[in-house]
């Protein structure tokens, strides 16, 4: 009950925060550009900012049916574009051995192709998305951890996040994933956030 009660509170915190602060005092085409993670390495990249390599969108049910499976690197990460709280989110960390079509995840579950099709199928579907709209499916490079957060960390990549108010840092935090949270440094999927 009492774990419960905690995950209530953190998401009412940051509900809170993205209705009061967030939404009322970012203009609309900024929210768009945060809230569509194609778009968004679309523009850092622009801006000579690294991210993850993109490895290949599937935006349709056709695109879906003819992919080629052997393209996948031996790890990657599949995302919703316009997911939110880690939700849809997919990490896998190699080929599982004398297998072209199945892989492992952090927790040492299997991951097959009929499992990326249906999971591809939801994100399409919108499962994911805000709103519960049609999304893209996206798979990127799976990045590796620094050894400096090697101690502090589990299974996932740790990342910073920094508020900005008036073009001014506010408040950042490093946000750490946990077990609970599945190897991810969502807090809504249970990471910790370090100030």
């Amino acid at each position: 009950m009492f774990e419960i009660i905690k995950n209530s509170q953190k998401i009412l915190g940051m509900n809170s925060r993205n209705l009061e602060y967030v939404r009322p005092c970012n203009l609309k085409r900024a929210k768009r550009l945060a809230d569509d993670k194609l778009l968004s390495k679309q523009v850092l990249k622009k801006n000579k900012i690294p991210v993850p390599g993109l490895v290949a969108k599937i935006k349709t049910r056709e695109e879906l049916e003819s992919f080629d499976w052997k393209s996948l690197p031996d790890s990657f990460a599949l995302k919703p574009n316009r997911g939110f709280g880690g939700e849809g989110i997919l990490v896998v960390y190699g080929k599982k051995k004398n297998h072209d079509d199945a892989w492992v995840k952090a927790d040492r579950s299997i991951v097959t192709v009929d499992d990326l099709k249906n999971h591809i199928q939801n994100i399409l579907d919108g499962s994911y998305s805000l709103s519960n709209t049609p999304d893209v499916a996206f798979f990127e490079e799976r990045l590796q951890l620094s050894k400096v957060f090697k101690p502090y960390t589990f299974k996932g990549i740790p990342d910073i996040r920094v508020i900005i108010y008036n073009k001014v840092p506010v408040m950042a935090m490093l946000r750490l994933p946990t077990k609970e949270s599945g190897g991810k440094a969502n807090l809504q999927q249970g990471a910790i956030g370090v100030g």
